[in-house]
């Protein structure tokens, strides 16, 4: 008996890379076929998967927000938000 827990215990890891890799081709066919399972499996992994770089695009975004009002206010012309009213 100790000696089937050893070759468990050997091959649990390639077995959880088998099963990685089946769930990765299963949800590439799903998303191909545009399945919602698909979708909703990225989304929420996209929730709980934290972006490594999401303070950088964030200062990324508000540079290019403030280098636009710079040359909005340069050129002299109105704001979207001004011509709507």
């Amino acid at each position: 008996m100790s000696d089937l827990i050893a070759i468990y215990a050997e091959l649990k890891p390639w077995i959880i890379i088998f099963i990685f890799i089946w769930l990765c081709l299963k949800l590439v066919t799903l998303a191909r076929e545009r399945k919602g399972i698909a979708l909703a499996f990225g989304i929420f992994t996209q929730m709980f998967l934290p972006d490594p770089k999401a303070q950088q695009t964030i200062e990324a975004i508000v540079q290019r927000k403030e280098e636009a009002k710079k040359q909005q206010d340069e050129n002299g012309e109105p704001k979207k938000d001004e011509t709507k009213n």
